[in-house]
């Protein structure tokens, strides 16, 4: 029998780190771009070449803006995964000793957003500074996992109760 979630969440890229990635996605595009229009004016294929070129930057930018944090806990687990990526994180409930909201700066801190990891400590950010972080044992070895959210308040609830 499945367990109902207690919290669920699916944390979207958030408004500033739309404004950073999206201009750098179309920057290399029409770099892309320019490459592929000079490579292919000097060969006789013609714009065979364009085609794959516009699909795997269109599909890139796709992939981007869909990206998510899937945020889930109930009776037992609480758990983690960076949509549409197989990356994912499952902690039992009853191994975590601590659970707080802490403020992270993932470029600074973690060295980028996703999925980082630091010595046994793992961060899911898609943008945010706000992170709610659990603190727990693996085979006896402390760890931690933190995750930005504009939920926080709702996550550190859910996982205490």
């Amino acid at each position: 029998m499945e367990a109902h979630a207690t919290f669920e969440h699916d944390q979207r890229l958030s408004e500033r780190m739309r404004r950073f990635v999206v201009p750098g996605i179309v920057l290399i595009a029409a770099i892309e771009a320019a490459v592929i229009l000079v490579v292919v004016s000097r060969t006789e294929s013609g714009l065979v070449g364009i085609v794959p070129a516009a699909l795997a930057i269109l599909a890139s930018l796709m992939l981007v803006l869909s990206m998510r944090v899937r945020i889930q806990v109930d009776e037992g687990l609480y758990s983690l995964q960076l949509w549409p990526f197989p990356f994912r994180s499952r902690v039992p409930r009853e191994s975590i000793t601590q659970a707080y909201v802490r403020e992270v700066r993932p470029l600074r801190q973690y060295r980028g957003w996703g999925v980082r990891t630091r010595r046994r400590d793992v961060l899911y950010s898609v943008g945010g500074t706000t992170a709610v972080t659990v603190e727990f044992h693996r085979n006896g070895t402390p760890c931690k996992l933190s995750v930005t959210t504009d939920r926080s308040d709702e996550l550190l609830a859910a996982l205490s109760a």
